[in-house]
């Protein structure tokens, strides 16, 4: 069950209104995974995604309810605690058994979340909210990671990133979560030897790269990154244990690695690392030049 995002669903404070494109295009992500096998690594990725994101929206909706004293506030909390709760229950029973979540219940809250709560609830508190500049401006800016470790990168509109996996819903996932916190410069690249001519091109601050594709597996295609010797950091995903991965690329410049089903937040703050050592290395060889 497909849902577009229409004017219908504007609430027409904007970053709310961006939230809810993000959520609908997670929970559409879930819906294309859910009935396929072979999808169910994705599936808890995006699962992950949905619950973090939720919850990270509902924070910056709240706030921006409360700075404008917006008398619904309770009941609106209230709301969202219940559909947090929903949201967690399909992800414990992906945990509990990725074969056991009801593709009709989740297609079934996505409806619920569309006509009950974005149409109605959210429509609710326009009038007190959306003429409200500094409190959208303040709930606005908090982001994603904020409090978390890897909360140390800002500069997220200027990071280049590169993905390189064979998997199109995961592609399609983590493109999704790195355009809610703002990276615009994405590189979707679904082989190996494409992502090393693009990379010649066009250098990527960070590069994520599957371990296990066709063609090149991801620990070679880390040492000819080494070889370009380009400043890109790369991190490497696995659906396998981190230490196998470790032990057969230890020789690699790998900056990091990640055991899918990928966490959002993880994701995120790996990221973040890796940018921030980036930005070192070049403030380092201006010193030196």
């Amino acid at each position: 069950m497909f849902v577009e995002w229409t004017k219908n669903l504007e609430t027409g404070v904007t970053f709310v209104d961006a939230d809810h494109k993000v959520l609908i295009n997670l929970l559409n992500q879930v819906d294309d995974c859910i009935e396929q096998v072979e999808e169910s690594t994705v599936l808890g990725s995006v699962l992950d995604a949905l619950v973090e994101y939720t919850d990270y929206h509902f924070l910056r909706e709240e706030k921006m309810m409360e700075l404008s004293g917006y008398k619904g506030l309770d009941s609106h909390m209230a709301i969202h605690r219940a559909l947090s709760q929903q949201v967690r229950n399909v992800y414990t029973d992906y945990q509990d058994d990725p074969w056991s979540v009801d593709p009709e219940s989740v297609r079934s809250f996505l409806q619920s979340w569309l006509v009950d709560h974005i149409m109605g609830h959210d429509f609710a508190y326009r009038d007190a909210c959306v003429n409200n500049i500094e409190a959208s401006r303040v709930a606005g800016e908090v982001h994603f990671l904020n409090g978390r470790g890897g909360a140390g990168f800002s500069n997220w509109d200027q990071l280049r990133v590169m993905l390189v996996d064979d998997n199109p819903n995961f592609r399609k996932l983590i493109h999704t979560i790195l355009k809610a916190v703002g990276i615009r410069n994405v590189q979707l690249v679904d082989k190996p030897a494409d992502g090393l001519s693009r990379l010649a091109q066009r250098p990527a601050d960070v590069v994520l790269c599957d371990w296990v594709m066709d063609e090149m597996n991801g620990t070679e295609f880390a040492r000819k990154v080494n070889e370009m010797e380009l400043p890109s950091r790369v991190v490497m995903m696995t659906g396998y244990s981190i230490d196998v991965l470790q032990d057969r690329s230890s020789d690699m410049n790998i900056s990091a690695y990640l055991e899918k089903p990928i966490k959002a937040r993880d994701l995120l703050e790996t990221i973040s690392k890796a940018a921030l050592s980036v930005v070192a290395v070049t403030k380092l060889a201006h010193v030196v030049v």
